[in-house]
């Protein structure tokens, strides 16, 4: 380990864990007491990952902009988005077995690569689950017109995914058990529901003569323009698939709230991205094939409704939706669940402003109570900014994929230049380990997350994206620049905070907070 000399820049990984040793000593050495309530077991845990990913939440989401911008061949972007999300995995895996903390955006680049690189990382991470639980809100809302066969206004549609991001808000802040409880029935329903479905409709287009496209229309697309080259339109249809996998690493933000948590997170890891992507691939060939009205598709709000209806007729499909609309609201929980952990972990170490409120903890329910009204209400206010501006939802789903493949990339760099430095803690036995593959794997992965961070800013249809999430870290500079460096710098803020100012004692700090 490297030790330096001010406040912020100290490194605070504590030595390899002793055998036997309690979970909630384990992160007292981390400098913190055990406040939330360590109930998720691995049931639960591999839950949380698969509804944050949410193979049928992604296809829902991403279905349309694929198909009618790249046509069929569009399903393959998603093995664009498995090797990618793979190093991620790989990586996410590694520091969660060294460092299991909530908020790991923000702790992992915090204690190894100092404060202020933890305060963009984590920052650009809250980011994303704010813009992805906003935009799963009025997607749910969507759907849930379409179910009842209302024909929604946008106002209408705002409204409704207002209440369900209220109800999710709600659950998360009474109690985590409740929300793991809830997820796991939802997750149990997609595994059952989603595929026994998509697997009965896979067998009919096997066994009903032309009922189906042929295999080689998915190799067949074509741009929606003349001016765009097929390449870019392709490119630009993996938003979907690449959206569909993010979140991968959830699981690590709740690390304080899990069983045995070095060994159990990296495992569920594995096993909920193995099982999103075949379960996403299984879902977008089947659709594709299935497909017996490529036209009506252009101007349906419910495009996998509406091949469902093709196939099994109107009451199914809408049978169908409504439980895979479970799916969609798990995965909205799940989202609400992580970030708000996110939350409260950088308000523990007074890097927010109002930290004091915002790290506060219900004693009973063991809940940090506040965080997760406070997300909620952010929410809330970027779906009512649409109706001021009714372009505000382009940019969401795009925003939250921004953001966290920037998140991805300073992670990366900031892990990459801690291994050269040797700061990576020595791995426990029995735990996950990249060992000597961790520098080149590292390496490769921050070319490759690059290379998407340049997509998802540059290619066209994304055209927009780069400058307002340009914006939105300006505000993290700007409250970096004016009150956070200080506190940094005089021990107000920072992994030693918590340590060094108990919430029992402590008085609210500096500037805001």
């Amino acid at each position: 380990m490297v030790n330096s000399t001010t406040p912020e820049e100290e490194s605070l990984t504590p030595p390899p864990r002793v055998v036997g040793e309690d979970e909630d000593a384990r992160l007292e050495e981390f400098g913190y007491k055990q406040k939330l309530d360590r109930s998720v077991g691995k049931i639960a845990s591999f839950a949380i990952g698969f509804s944050t990913i949410s193979a049928t939440t992604a296809v829902f989401t991403g279905f349309a902009a694929g198909y009618l911008n790249a046509g069929s061949p569009f399903i393959w972007t998603l093995f664009l988005a498995i090797p990618v999300f793979l190093l991620w995995t790989l990586i996410a895996a590694d520091v969660a077995a060294k460092i299991p903390l909530a908020g790991y955006a923000y702790q992992w680049t915090s204690r190894l690569n100092g404060s202020t690189f933890g305060w963009f990382t984590g920052y650009a991470a809250l980011i994303g689950w704010v813009s992805g639980m906003t935009s799963l809100g009025y997607i749910f809302a969507g759907y849930l017109g379409s179910v009842f066969g209302w024909t929604l206004t946008q106002p209408q549609q705002i409204f409704i995914a207002i209440a369900v991001v209220a109800v999710c808000v709600l659950i998360n802040a009474y109690r985590v058990r409740l929300a793991t409880f809830i997820n796991n029935i939802g997750v149990g329903l997609e595994i059952v529901v989603t595929v026994g479905v998509t697997l009965t409709i896979g067998i009919l287009l096997i066994v009903v003569p032309d009922n189906a496209q042929p295999f080689s229309s998915l190799f067949i697309g074509k741009s929606p323009d003349q001016t765009t080259p097929y390449i870019l339109a392709w490119l630009s249809a993996s938003l979907g698939p690449f959206f569909g996998l993010v979140g991968v690493e959830a699981v690590a933000d709740v690390a304080e709230e899990t069983k045995n948590a070095r060994r159990v997170i990296p495992r569920t890891m594995f096993y909920a991205f193995a099982a999103s992507c075949v379960i996403e691939f299984l879902m977008y060939l089947v659709y594709v094939l299935a497909i017996k009205d490529p036209s009506v598709l252009a101007n349906s709000p419910a495009p996998i409704e509406e091949i469902i209806q093709q196939q099994l007729g109107p009451v199914f499909a809408r049978i169908v939706v409504a439980l895979a609309l479970t799916n969609i609201l798990v995965c909205l929980l799940a989202n609400v669940l992580v970030g708000t952990r996110l939350l409260y972990s950088l308000s523990r170490d007074n890097m927010m402003p109002f930290s004091r409120a915002l790290r506060h903890v219900a004693p009973k329910r063991k809940t940090p109570s506040t965080a997760v009204i406070t997300l909620g209400v952010v929410s809330i206010l970027l779906l009512l900014s649409a109706l001021i501006s009714v372009q505000a939802f382009n940019y969401f789903l795009g925003i939250a994929t921004l953001a966290f493949f920037t998140t991805y990339v300073l992670q990366t760099l900031g892990l990459l230049i801690a291994a050269i430095r040797h700061r990576i803690p020595a791995p426990e036995p029995g735990t996950f380990d990249l060992g000597r593959a961790r520098v080149p794997l590292l390496i490769i992965s921050l070319v490759v997350f690059l290379a998407v961070e340049f997509a998802l800013i540059f290619l066209p249809a994304f055209a927009g994206n780069g400058y307002v999430f340009g914006g939105i870290v300006a505000l993290a500079a700007l409250w970096w620049v004016f009150a956070l460096r200080r506190r940094l710098r005089t021990g107000q803020a920072g992994p030693n905070f918590a340590r060094n100012h108990p919430d029992e004692v402590g008085p609210a700090t500096s500037d805001i907070g």
